[in-house]
């Protein structure tokens, strides 16, 4: 564990910071986050419209001025990809060039779209997304990250919250039993 480590939670725009949440995001999890093909720009507008709509915050672990992770939580994820039905125009310039090149990946931008529509929850928040920097991996900073998150959750009155992982990804899945 590293003692040097600070953990910042973060509900306002900073551009600094969203911008390495979306590298790490795009560089750890591309291989199985479809919204990482829609790249850095998309990403950080997706993260940034969560901030200014109050829908979520971000805790960071900060290694001086390095992030070497981050876990986004969401205060309701039925809202979340309302924002970009709702700010459509916005999003269609970023994406639309991947979908010319590539119009077979339109079903599953749906079906990311509208997954919360599937589930068989009441609970509507979420932890989206957790990354930690792979120099940073092993050092117990998810768990942190994690606990952090907790706080920050019940700090603003949820009390729980659910994780989406598939089966297949039985690493991201021990680590969440664990938690």
């Amino acid at each position: 564990m590293n003692k040097n480590l600070e953990f910042r939670v973060v509900d306002t725009f900073d551009y600094k910071l969203l911008s390495e949440a979306s590298r790490l995001h795009i560089e750890h999890l591309s291989y199985r986050s479809f919204i990482t093909m829609f790249g850095n720009k998309f990403m950080v507008e997706l993260y940034k419209d969560i901030l200014s709509d109050k829908l979520g915050f971000f805790v960071f672990a900060m290694d001086g001025e390095n992030v070497c992770g981050f876990v986004l939580g969401c205060i309701n994820s039925k809202l979340l990809f309302k924002i970009i039905i709702r700010k459509f125009p916005k999003y269609l310039q970023i994406i639309l060039p991947r979908i010319v090149v590539n119009p077979q990946i339109i079903p599953k931008l749906f079906e990311t779209l509208f997954y919360v529509n599937k589930e068989n929850t009441s609970v509507e928040s979420e932890l989206i997304v957790i990354v930690t920097d792979s120099n940073y991996r092993a050092m117990g900073i998810g768990s942190q990250l994690v606990g952090v998150l907790n706080k920050e959750f019940v700090k603003r009155g949820v009390h729980q919250y659910k994780v989406t992982v598939h089966d297949e990804m039985k690493m991201s899945n021990n680590f969440y039993k664990k938690m």
